[in-house]
């Protein structure tokens, strides 16, 4: 007999990421916006503005008890005097700076999860034995910081922070996103203990990266939930690799 050989192309281990899947994006806005304008003529202006900024503490108790993805658009800030309605792209997207605090939650002031992008290395350099060269020609890491509240629901935050989200969007205008970011360089990469976990736990920090496949090496890197927020708005949007 003789000792059986390693297999010549390792296959590292995948962590498995919830698949968003979002409540009806429009049920909740459109009852509320009946009661109101049953009542009143200005409450449904009220209704409306509601709906569009992700506010209203009385829209938590229509949620469902096990939702699966973000009721609201994100619309919190490191600033508490920011404004509650947040000016969208053309894309639709918030646009963040590096290291500015985001989230989403039932409205503005209780947020579930809140987060930034620390970090966007090009070309980051993996660190695991087996790791293999990106198959789209350039390594992006993704460097977060996470918080998550006591009263969260665990596929709460996975369902939207995980790596099929993630779009790149070029110079060139063309856009990579979904499982075409993703391969074997990608999971091999980096040790799981410096990656952001699949699940992600309520009443918990996270900091970890999401290394991404990409033919690009600036431009826009977008993070957006399959159907996006309930006002329209699709997800957030960071500059990299730019150059003065």
């Amino acid at each position: 007999m003789t000792d059986q050989q390693p297999q010549p192309n390792y296959q590292p281990m995948q962590p498995t990421y919830p698949a968003p899947t979002p409540p009806p994006r429009r049920t909740r806005t459109l009852v509320i916006l009946a009661i109101v304008g049953a009542l009143v003529v200005a409450g449904a202006s009220v209704g409306i503005t509601l709906a569009l900024t992700g506010g209203g503490g009385g829209t938590s108790q229509a949620a469902a008890p096990n939702r699966q993805g973000p009721p609201a658009l994100p619309t919190i800030s490191s600033s508490p005097s920011t404004s509650p309605t947040v000016p969208l792209n053309a894309r639709r997207n918030v646009e963040k700076q590096i290291g500015e605090t985001t989230g989403w939650g039932v409205d503005a002031k209780h947020q579930d999860v809140q987060f930034s992008v620390t970090k966007i290395t090009v070309d980051g350099k993996c660190t695991e034995p087996y790791a293999e060269k990106p198959q789209n020609g350039h390594l992006i890491f993704v460097d977060m910081s996470i918080s998550t509240s006591p009263t969260m629901d665990r596929t709460y935050a996975s369902a939207v922070l995980n790596p099929y989200n993630f779009s790149i969007i070029g110079p060139d205008g063309v856009t990579e996103s979904g499982q075409s970011l993703t391969s074997t360089s990608t999971y091999g990469c980096l040790a799981s203990s410096k990656q952001i976990p699949g699940t992600l736990s309520p009443g918990q920090k996270y900091v970890g990266t999401f290394v991404l496949d990409s033919r690009s090496t600036s431009g826009a890197l977008v993070l957006a939930p399959q159907n996006g927020f309930d006002n329209g708005g699709n997800g957030w949007e960071w500059k990299f690799g730019q150059t003065s």
